[in-house]
């Protein structure tokens, strides 16, 4: 069982029309405290929950210059800010129709390859250029073969290809067996039973350890419900597939995390908002349906979880108008907000709390719809500043809290995410990195400033500064961060947090 270690801070509040907290904000003080144990370290924090994405057509979302293996240098410049700790590669659904041996030798040479929306293109982004990126950013590479249309002789040779050759480029550890085999494939070829999935998993783990025996692979599942709600066609899919599963297995991988998902669009903008914040607790008891699924089915095994993809999502108007939903759709490129921005830092707050996670990776890195960290026009996305932040926040231990006066925030049903009478208006974790001490906090409610009282037991002398990232509205305007100092006196700190924000305190210890 996956424990979460660190608990949630909740905070009464008082109502302001700036959305800000900065020196000189109104914000009642309340019984609302986190205590933080600098000197009570948990265990090293995962870095790979700092993960993303890499999709392999149109260039590969922009990142490399136009039928060419080169990266764009607006996009690297931008990436390397954040120089994810692993990298899912070759897509998501793009993965179905990948062939590898077509990415290989010279860029004019390859042979094109079909993309999900049909079309053929050739391969920029191989798997070389794909491991030269994870080599420069230290990267852990994370592969998906192609189980819809390609062959367990296939995925066994990329393994070759990968770990058995001379090279410099790094090897390829954790290989994820198919996509998204839980959801009706919008073409024949690629689509399976969860039976056939599970014959194709065990017939791929086998070829590909035989190659490799020291690899890792995980294997995709999917609760039948999430939130209440169905959420695969194949009813018993993690049954049939756990059942069927005889080759071995280290890590499972999971993608239910994309929330709220409005099916009706009856919802106000801020009930939506609340719908987002309350997301990862469907998240959480997924997970927890998840291991309980693993315990009954491979009590003997030790299994981590895997959320290889993650993001806000509102609706997909996209698959009814097409490239028109750009302009006819409110709710499609509200991933593209500070709502989706706060949505990523609590997924990352959970991932970096539950002991049993090997890694999460961001939906994605670079253009792909409204989905990916950099634009389309190469400019940073607000969830960008969110990963880029948590550079500093995937470094040292997790440390012991306590929290105490509890205000809680009502929440709306939307999607996937049933109405919630009282969740956590405030989050927090914290990390210590030698005489550095960092606390993540969100205040997820949609219209006060809260009032958070930090105690630091046990420590003197300090210096302390506050980042605070928000927006006038959490779904229309743009995000920025505000900078502040923080006075600390007697061990305390007194911190005000803006409406719908997400904050680091950085304390500097003596």
């Amino acid at each position: 069982m996956g424990a979460v270690l660190g608990q949630s801070v909740l905070g009464t509040a008082c109502s302001t029309g700036s959305g800000k907290a900065l020196a000189g904000a109104t914000a009642a003080s309340t019984g609302a405290t986190l205590t933080v144990h600098a000197e009570d370290a948990l265990r090293p924090i995962n870095p790979m929950v700092l993960g993303n994405n890499l999709d392999w057509p149109h260039s590969a979302q922009g990142f490399l210059k136009e039928n060419s293996t080169t990266p764009a240098p607006a996009y690297l410049e931008l990436a390397d800010r954040l120089a994810p700790t692993a990298l899912r590669y070759p897509g998501g659904t793009n993965s179905d129709f990948y062939h590898w041996r077509n990415g290989i030798g010279p860029y004019e040479k390859r042979k094109p390859n079909k993309t999900l929306e049909g079309k053929e293109e050739r391969i920029g982004m191989g798997t070389d250029e794909y491991l030269a990126l994870c080599k420069r950013w230290g990267t852990e590479p994370l592969i998906t073969i192609n189980l819809a249309t390609g062959s367990a002789e296939e995925a066994a040779e990329w393994v070759r290809y990968t770990n058995r050759r001379e090279s410099d480029l790094p090897r390829v550890r954790y290989w994820e067996i198919g996509n998204e085999p839980y959801l009706a494939s919008h073409f024949k070829e690629a689509g399976m039973t969860p039976a056939e999935y599970a014959a194709r998993a065990n017939a791929a783990i086998r070829a590909m350890k035989a190659i490799d025996p020291s690899i890792q692979t995980g294997i995709v599942l999917r609760n039948d419900t999430l939130g209440g709600v169905e959420s695969t066609p194949f009813k018993g899919y993690i049954d049939t597939v756990l059942k069927g599963m005889q080759a071995p297995f280290e890590f499972a991988c999971l993608h239910s995390s994309y929330f709220p998902v409005t099916f009706e669009k009856k919802e106000s903008e801020q009930e939506l908002f609340t719908a987002t914040m309350a997301g990862v607790h469907v998240m959480q008891q997924d997970m927890e349906a998840t291991r309980a699924k693993l315990r009954q089915y491979h009590p003997n095994r030790k299994v981590q979880l895997a959320f290889t993809e993650h993001n806000a999502l509102y609706s997909m108007d996209i698959l009814r108008w097409g490239l028109a939903s750009i302009f006819l759709s409110k709710t499609d490129r509200y991933i593209e907000s500070l709502a989706g921005a706060l949505f990523t830092a609590d997924c990352l707050r959970v991932y970096s709390q539950t002991d049993d996670i090997l890694m999460a990776n961001f939906w994605s890195l670079c253009g792909n719809w409204w989905y990916g960290a950099i634009s389309h026009e190469g400019k940073p996305r607000p969830q960008f500043h969110v990963l880029e932040a948590y550079r500093d926040l995937i470094r040292g231990s997790l440390l012991r809290t306590e929290s105490a006066g509890i205000a809680p925030m009502a929440t709306a049903r939307s999607g996937f995410v049933p109405a919630q009478a009282a969740i956590p208006s405030i989050e927090a974790h914290a990390v210590r990195e030698g005489k550095t001490l960092r606390i993540a906090i969100l205040n997820k409610h949609p219209e006060k400033v809260q009032t958070l009282n930090i105690a630091l037991p046990g420590v003197g002398k300090a210096k302390a500064s506050a980042r605070e990232l928000g927006a006038r509205h959490y779904f229309r305007e743009d995000v920025k961060w505000t900078d502040r100092s923080a006075d600390i006196r007697d061990g305390r700190i007194e911190l005000a947090l803006g409406r719908h924000s997400f904050t680091i305190l950085t304390v500097q210890l003596g």
